[in-house]
């Protein structure tokens, strides 16, 4: 099932933490039900992306690594 992706962020090639807060702030302009494509290379942001998404009021829908790119879909659910 695709989903339909109103951003989509690339943040390959930046360095922990700097992917996690660009993808906050991402999240933060968001309205509810607005879905986020996040890519990464940096090996931090798996865990930090996935404790931003703990904290915040977002699902992930999808998380999947390809040829070293972190890709996560996420949707702004309040």
């Amino acid at each position: 099932m695709k989903q339909n992706v109103d951003l989509e962020l690339d943040l390959t090639g930046l360095e922990s933490p700097e992917p996690m807060l660009k993808t906050k702030e991402a999240i933060d302009k968001l309205s509810i039900g607005q879905i986020v494509l996040v890519k990464t290379t940096a090996l931090g942001s798996e865990q930090n992306i996935r404790n931003l998404i703990t904290n915040h009021p977002v699902t992930l829908l999808s998380f999947k690594k390809e040829d070293g790119i972190f890709h996560f879909v996420i949707e702004k659910t309040s």
